[in-house]
């Protein structure tokens, strides 16, 4: 059986927010998710084991988001995937970022990163 998750996405879609919150359920995980920056930010309190990241976010920005999760010594370590449509296709690295996921993606393929990315950093 695999570990359950606590995975946190900050998404200001709401179609989208609302299929991580399923998808996330649906494979045994426990999902958090937030519509914007600042409440993003209160929910990493929760101590995530994964982030999954927009980059275009309202206001506060997800680059602000990573600059803030890389500063801080608390949660510097907890592992980031930039999931965006605003990516070239070719760029596969976001600075401060673990992983990136471009839009649209496979729900499969997002399931392998966040579990490897997880899997990784409790090695």
């Amino acid at each position: 059986m695999r570990e359950k998750l606590r995975v946190l996405a900050i998404e200001d879609d709401p179609d989208l927010a609302v299929l991580y919150e399923s998808f996330l359920a649906a494979e045994g995980h426990e999902p958090l998710v937030a519509r914007n920056a600042p409440d993003g930010l209160r929910l990493l309190e929760q101590r995530p084991d994964v982030v999954l990241l927009d980059l275009m976010l309202p206001g506060v920005d997800g680059y602000d988001v990573l600059r803030e999760m890389r500063r801080r010594v608390d949660l510097r370590q907890i592992p980031v995937i930039v999931v965006s449509a605003y990516l070239p296709p070719d760029r596969h690295r976001v600075p401060g970022a673990d992983a990136v996921v471009h839009k649209p993606f496979e729900f499969d393929g997002l399931l392998r990163t966040i579990e490897g990315l997880s899997h990784h950093r409790a090695t």
